[in-house]
């Protein structure tokens, strides 16, 4: 199971970041890179950003990544989805210069908040998730 967890995020860069502060729910599309041992995501934002600012209020999350990006045109063929429950990591200067090279030359995409001034490169640690492959089909565990 770890192995097709492994696999979905590999093949995708993009999730779902759902985060939470004084009771109220927020949900942002976010480009990610996965760590060499599975175990974080990594992402950047602005300092300044609601999400930013929800992490720092309360560290827990759920991500949610699917396999729409990569999907093949077979009729049938089923969406796979899997959300993570996890916990934001706050990056040390040293480990946040390395991440954003690699994620620049990932993702051209994000040049311009890579740039930004109060551009800031965190993690998620993946604790558990739920893999749906299709409707029904459903698998869940600890990471």
């Amino acid at each position: 199971m770890l192995a097709k967890l492994e696999t979905i995020l590999r093949e995708n860069s993009l999730c779902v970041l759902c985060t939470e502060a004084d009771g109220k729910p927020y949900c942002s599309l976010m480009t990610y890179l996965l760590s060499d041992d599975f175990s974080l995501l990594y992402l950047v934002s602005t300092e300044k950003s609601r999400k930013y600012q929800n992490l720092l209020a309360n560290p827990r999350v759920s991500l949610l990544v699917d396999t729409r990006q990569n999907r093949g045109t077979a009729a049938g063929e089923n969406i796979v989805s899997v959300t993570f429950e996890g916990l934001f990591q706050p990056l040390a200067d040293a480990k946040t210069l390395r991440i954003k090279t690699n994620l620049a030359k990932e993702h051209g995409e994000l040049a311009e908040i890579l740039n930004h001034p109060s551009c800031v490169v965190f993690a998620i640690q993946l604790k558990s998730f739920l893999l749906l492959d299709g409707p029904v089909d459903s698998c869940k565990g600890d990471l």
